[in-house]
């Protein structure tokens, strides 16, 4: 039967993070009640949304998962460590293991439904194009992709039909206000004149605007189509190139440069020695080579048919969005 969240309890775990807080105003516009947990109350919500009851704690804390979950009709997992590479055992710690401790405590908790959030990378990076649900899942050796197939896996495994029943959504490359892979680190490394293009930006991104994203969580989540994944983005495949241009423009017409990607994975692991020398994390990981190297697009069919998922916000007007909050954060100008 299709669920509906009004009048429930959602509980959203990276409630603080940018897919966390856009997915809590959501849910609190339809009627829900909603709480989270994050590593910090970093002040993401405003004073009229106080009814969101932040706990402060971590994912692979079972104490925590089991706080949250207690007394809570949904779960959302959003929290993840999401970057391009990076030490495997972060993220077999945080993806994999902080998943099985949230879906554990919710099913003994009583939670009806358990949305995973996941990732297109599950296909890794060669696969065919308008790749759908049903194709191979392939990590290809990458932390971030072989764990989001392992904790797909883990809460997958604890789907009851009548009782717990589980949802994955595999989201494509989330852009918008707060995003800090695809807008913010894009936009600071082009204003400090960082940013290149790989082989010429002709790879392709499979993008997806926030708000179209928490529209397909929704509609998954208060469907009656439970026990399997689903594929969202907006549906088009953009090259880097003219998807990076949109903040290009934004910041005044910052010309983009373009090295070859056998040029910029050393350069990379360079920077990123003199920076380990520093004591400054690395920005950007040598995977990112890879990540933004694709050539082909992910379907959304499936989540069109079983959904009625449509993209409402498209990429013009979506950037649109993300520069009044660029202008807003300050960080570029009107």
């Amino acid at each position: 039967m299709p669920f509906n969240v009004s009048g429930k309890t959602v509980a959203i775990t990276g409630v603080c993070g940018f897919i966390g807080r856009h997915l809590a105003r959501r849910c609190l516009s339809l009627g829900a009640n909603v709480r989270g947990l994050d590593t910090t109350d970093s002040g993401s919500f405003q004073p009229n949304e106080a009814e969101i009851d932040v706990l402060v704690g971590d994912v692979t804390n079972c104490d925590d998962a089991k706080q949250l979950c207690c007394g809570a009709d949904v779960v959302i997992h959003t929290a993840a460590v999401v970057r391009e590479g990076g030490d495997p055992e972060l993220f077999q710690r945080v993806n994999v293991g902080g998943t099985r401790t949230v879906v554990e405590a919710a099913k003994a908790a009583g939670v009806q439904r358990f949305v995973q959030i996941s990732s297109v990378m599950v296909y890794g990076f060669n696969f065919p194009d308008q790749v759908d649900e049903s194709a191979e899942l392939r990590g290809e050796g990458n932390p971030y992709c072989e764990t989001k197939i392992e904790s797909e896996r883990v809460a997958i495994d604890l789907h009851e039909p009548g009782g717990m029943e589980v949802i994955v959504i595999r989201c494509g490359d989330v852009y918008g206000p707060g995003s800090m892979p695809w807008t913010v680190r894009p936009v600071q490394m082009m204003k400090s004149f960082q940013f290149v293009l790989v082989d010429g930006g002709r790879g392709i991104m499979n993008h997806v605007f926030i708000d179209n994203l928490t529209d397909g969580i929704i509609l998954a989540l208060q469907s009656d189509h439970t026990g399997e994944a689903f594929n969202i983005s907006d549906g088009v495949g953009t090259t880097f190139r003219e998807f990076f241009g949109y903040y290009s423009r934004m910041i005044g017409w910052r010309p983009l440069m373009s090295l070859p990607g056998f040029l910029v994975r050393p350069g990379i692991v360079a920077t990123n020695s003199v920076f380990r020398l520093l004591g400054i994390p690395p920005q950007v990981y040598p995977d990112f080579v890879d990540f933004v190297s694709r050539t082909n697009t992910y379907s959304v069919q499936k989540a069109a048919d079983k959904l009625g998922y449509a993209p409402s916000v498209n990429l013009d007007e979506g950037m649109r969005r993300t520069s009044q909050w660029l202008v807003e954060q300050q960080m570029i100008r009107r």
